[in-house]
């Protein structure tokens, strides 16, 4: 009986050891882990094993004595140790948990109302850059806000020097200045204009395909490429904002991207974003997915409108130039033209759909040059 539980005990130290480094202090331990590992440390087994071992040397005195009896001592004094260990370090997640929720439930708030200033009180160790590590992440929880309104933040943190014990930094508060692309007024026509347009536009009775194809040619026919001026501006919108789209004289990738998105989103359609760079010019680029009858296809609206040159005369209506080489296609085909970013959040296609669309042609009509179907 003995020799089995102090074989256990020292097993079990032995086990764990490895894992948290009993020399260090709590906040390096916690570096050197993750949380899947910090789960795992139970130390149910470890406590009842201490509490056997005290029982031998209370109860069998002339079996643990001398050396072995200090020897096991020793091991249930490092092995309470550990737990101490364990549980603070357990105490101190469960902190930083709470902290990183309530950090983030106030800057949600604040991004929601545009707010283009706001101060939060941290009151615990942590970082300026872990701080601003939360900003991001939840600024990225909704990808029509990060990538057409917002700009940029700054993030400026009030250090408490009398509470910050060597490599733990206390900080008080944490003071946030946003910069948005776009004038929340304008967000806001955009989402009336939308609302309208769809109820104008699409049916009930419109297939995911018939929906996914008024919005791709409403998108191309309506915009013009423009990277704006030196403060990404066109026509008085930023280019990455639907509203130099709807607005303007034309934007980027990003504002193309959104208003699909938007529009999608309004029709009933699962859409997602997936982003990655160009082979021919390595610029990043972000476009849609969009689910037809429980397909996933990628779809980019904006390689869907070329610039185009045309020297044999003037064409009345070359807004109205479509091609459809990047609509619903597969993985496999859009990556003949881009890389993918890896992202939990963008599904899968597997396959192209084949659809019958036909690019549209520059043809002499009369005496006059026309896009034609």
């Amino acid at each position: 009986m003995k020799k089995k539980i102090f074989g256990l005990t020292m097993a079990m130290v032995l086990a764990i050891n490895p894992i948290i480094n009993i020399s260090a202090p709590a906040n390096t331990a916690y570096a050197a882990i993750d949380q899947s590992q910090l789960d795992r440390l139970d130390t149910t087994n470890l406590e009842r094993q201490i509490k056997a071992a005290r029982y031998l040397i209370d109860n069998l005195p002339n079996i643990i004595s001398g050396d072995k009896k200090k020897r096991l001592e020793e091991l249930i004094k490092n092995s309470e140790d550990l737990i101490r260990r364990i549980n603070k370090l357990k105490a101190s997640q469960a902190v930083a948990d709470n902290l990183n929720i309530r950090v983030k439930n106030i800057i949600r708030e604040n991004l929601d109302k545009k707010n283009t200033q706001f101060t939060i009180n941290i009151n615990s160790y942590t970082s300026n850059q872990e701080i601003q590590s939360w900003f991001l992440q939840t600024a990225k929880e909704d990808w029509y806000f990060f990538y057409s309104m917002y700009g940029k933040a700054n993030v400026k943190t009030k250090y408490n020097s009398k509470k910050s014990k060597g490599d733990k930094v206390y900080i008080d508060s944490a003071t946030f200045t946003v910069t948005y692309r776009e004038d929340p007024v304008v967000d806001d026509q955009v989402e009336n204009f939308a609302n309208e347009w769809v109820r104008q536009n699409i049916n009930d009775y419109d297939s995911d395909l018939e929906k996914t194809q008024k919005i791709h040619d409403f998108i191309v026919t309506k915009n013009q490429y423009n990277r704006g001026d030196s403060k990404d501006i066109s026509g008085g919108y930023s280019i990455y904002h639907p509203a130099s789209i709807l607005y303007g004289n034309g934007g980027v990738c990003n504002a193309y991207a959104t208003l699909f998105d938007k529009l999608a989103r309004r029709s009933g359609l699962d859409v997602r974003y997936a982003t990655g760079y160009s082979k021919k010019n390595g610029e990043p680029h972000i476009w849609n997915m969009v689910k037809v009858d429980g397909n996933w296809y990628n779809i980019d609206t904006t390689w869907d409108d070329p610039t185009i040159t045309f020297n044999d005369g003037y064409v009345e209506n070359l807004e109205d130039f479509i091609i459809y080489d990047f609509f619903l296609k597969s993985d496999g085909e859009i990556q003949k033209s881009r890389t993918i970013d890896n992202n939990q959040d963008r599904p899968q296609s597997f396959s192209t759909l084949n659809t019958g669309l036909t690019d549209t042609t520059i043809q002499k009509v009369g005496d006059t040059y026309r896009v034609v179907r």
